[in-house]
C-alpha cells in the first residue's frame, strides 16, 4: 500500500471542512436544552443570609434585597438564581409601597384579594408586574411567586402571562396555574402566611 503525502496546510483545510456546520436558514433556532431536572437538583432558600455559592446548584432569593451583582456571582459560578417575590405584601420599607391603593390593601399592610376583581386586575396587577421586572432586570432565572392564596384567577393568569413576557419561568407557591413552569420546594426559610 502507498502512502499518499500532503503537506500540512491541506491537512488543515480538510480537518476544517470536516469540522464545518452546514449554514442554516436564520428562520432557524437552536432548541433550548433540556431543562434540569428539579427535583435532581439542591436547593437552597436564602432569604436573608447571602448565599454560599458552593451549598447548592438553585438558590431562592429575596428579589428586593438581592443585589444584581449577587446573582451575577452566582451565575459566574454556574449556579441558578430563583427570585422569590411574596407578592400581597405591601411593606413600608419596599421601595413600591406607595403605589398600593389603600382601600385595596388591608391593615397588616396586605392586599386584599377579596377586594374587586376588576380593580385588583387594573390597579394591583400593573404593581405586581412591576416587581417581576425588577427580578428579570436584576438578572434572575427564574421568579417564584408567593400570597397568591385567595387572588382571582384572573389576576394569576396576568401575572403568569407577564413572567413569560419577560422571559422569566415562574413557580407559585401557593396557587396552581397550568402554565406555572417551576416547582420550586418548599422550605422552612419561606415567611409564613
Amino acid at each position: 500500500m502507498r502512502r499518499v503525502r500532503l503537506p500540512v496546510s491541506a491537512m488543515v483545510v480538510l480537518g476544517c471542512v470536516a469540522c464545518a456546520t452546514p449554514a442554516r436558514p436564520s428562520h432557524w433556532y437552536d432548541a433550548p436544552p433540556p431543562a434540569a431536572m428539579p427535583e435532581r437538583l439542591h436547593w437552597q432558600w436564602s432569604l436573608t443570609a447571602p448565599p454560599r455559592s458552593t451549598a447548592a446548584d438553585v438558590y431562592v432569593l429575596d428579589g428586593f434585597t438581592t443585589a444584581a451583582s449577587t446573582v451575577e456571582d452566582l451565575h459566574r459560578a454556574r449556579r441558578r438564581a430563583v427570585c422569590y417575590l411574596p407578592l400581597a405584601e405591601v411593606e413600608r420599607d419596599r421601595p413600591d409601597a406607595a403605589r398600593f391603593p389603600a382601600e385595596l390593601t388591608d391593615l397588616a399592610g396586605r392586599v386584599r384579594w377579596d377586594s374587586p376583581e376588576a380593580a385588583l386586575r387594573t390597579r394591583i396587577t400593573p404593581i405586581l408586574t412591576d416587581r417581576i421586572r425588577l427580578c428579570r432586570d436584576k438578572g434572575f432565572d427564574a421568579a417564584a411567586l408567593d400570597q397568591l392564596d385567595g387572588a382571582p384567577a384572573s389576576v394569576v393568569d396576568e401575572l403568569v402571562i407577564q413572567a413569560h413576557r419577560l422571559s422569566l419561568p415562574v413557580g407559585l407557591l401557593d396557587a396552581v396555574h397550568p402554565d406555572a413552569d417551576l416547582t420550586v420546594p418548599a422550605s422552612p426559610d419561606r415567611p409564613p402566611g
